[in-house]
């Protein structure tokens, strides 16, 4: 016969702790100096120093990044703190943690610093998936409506954790290219883009957001021209036939230069 269990007998599943939380980033920046630290003052090999100076280079760059994904969106004339201002404000707060290291370890912090900096402010690979990821989330987000998926990305763009990303400025600018054939036609919206794109190849692009100005590229170009004939193959018949009037189109280039609010 199976004995019962009762509320004195022994369980099976004894009481287990919660495990600790992780560390923030700056409590991991501040373990890998200290073990930087550590192993330097006990003398230990180049390539475990190596490896503490990888894990700081790492921590450095993990906590400076998530403080500036943190910062909200700016206004369209908002230049500054620059991206590379802001890893150097950041860098300079973890410096002010640790006053009292020696020179040669406050040296290898400023390097980290230095090499995030550069990192920061590089555009990021083109990548296809990337680019329809966020167009397919703006659209979902705003369903039959282009503007609102258009200003979804824009706003995005203009927040700093993102003024280097590639794949948002081509999926923002593939929106913003369905937006001028909703607003106009297909005719107007392309030639509108072949300029927008002829001027950016030649380096003409004033800054036109509190964000750099995103290369030239032709992943872009191609990707706005796929917007203008997304938006056209949209509409019915009718609705073609009324935005194909001489007048619509005389009216839309009228507007003269593409209007771009990304950059």
């Amino acid at each position: 016969m199976v004995t019962p269990i009762t509320a004195a007998a022994p369980t099976a599943y004894p009481y287990r702790p919660e495990p600790p939380e992780p560390p923030t980033a700056s409590e991991a920046t501040d373990r890998a100096i200290r073990q930087y630290q550590t192993h330097l003052s006990q003398g230990a090999g180049a390539s475990q120093l190596a490896d503490d100076r990888a894990a700081i280079d790492k921590a450095v760059a993990v906590e400076i990044q998530l403080q500036i994904l943190a910062l909200p969106g700016r206004g369209k004339t908002e230049r500054e703190p620059t991206v590379a201002q802001l890893v150097e404000q950041y860098g300079q707060k973890i410096l002010e943690r640790h006053p009292d290291l020696p020179a040669a370890s406050r040296e290898t912090i400023e390097s980290a610093i230095g090499a995030y900096k550069t990192e920061a402010t590089q555009w990021a690979p083109e990548d296809r998936g990337k680019v329809e990821a966020y167009i397919k989330d703006a659209m979902e987000r705003h369903p039959d409506d282009i503007q609102g998926a258009f200003e979804q990305l824009r706003d995005l763009r203009w927040t700093p954790g993102h003024f280097y990303d590639t794949n948002l400025a081509v999926a923002a600018d593939y929106l913003r290219a369905r937006w001028e054939t909703q607003k106009s036609n297909n005719i107007v919206a392309g030639i509108m883009v072949d300029t927008y794109m002829d001027k950016k190849k030649n380096g003409e692009i004033p800054q036109n957001g509190p964000g750099p100005v995103s290369p030239y590229s032709e992943l872009q170009k191609e990707y706005m021209h796929k917007g203008v004939e997304d938006q056209w193959n949209t509409l019915n018949w009718f609705e073609k036939a009324f935005l194909s009037d001489q007048s619509v189109t005389i009216g839309g280039l009228a507007r003269a230069a593409f209007e771009n609010d990304i950059s």
